[in-house]
């Protein structure tokens, strides 16, 4: 019984041991997602609208080779593509932020001329 308890130890300590090693070599193959900003001014619509255009691009490229490498489904590649997001948003400054959400809150006004 005791030579079982130690087989069984042993045999769960590599299985843990393991786990973390899967997930380091899944990471390896997912290339870094890169958004250049600094030539954007982020309160102007247009370069807004380029880092939109930036943002959206790089996230369906890292979010399409992990999808292919891990056979992901349309719920996880959806949730990849929000998790990416989250995460380029999150590393914008307090000031970009800022220029991104008052360029969102203003609307254009359409005025016909007579």
């Amino acid at each position: 019984m005791r030579k079982f308890m130690i087989s069984l130890t042993s045999i769960a300590t590599l299985t843990l041991a393991a786990v973390p090693l899967i997930g380091l070599t899944q990471a390896a193959h997912a290339a870094p997602v890169t958004v250049r900003v600094g030539d954007l001014n982020l309160a102007n619509p247009a370069d807004a609208a380029e880092f939109e255009t930036r943002a959206a691009d790089a996230t369906k490229r890292f979010c399409r080779a992990r999808a292919n490498h891990e056979r992901l489904d349309l719920m996880s590649r959806r949730a990849c593509m929000i998790d990416v997001r989250d995460e380029i948003n999150d590393k914008l400054s307090d000031k970009q932020r800022q220029a991104l959400a008052s360029v969102a809150r203003a609307t254009p006004v359409a005025v016909a001329a007579r």
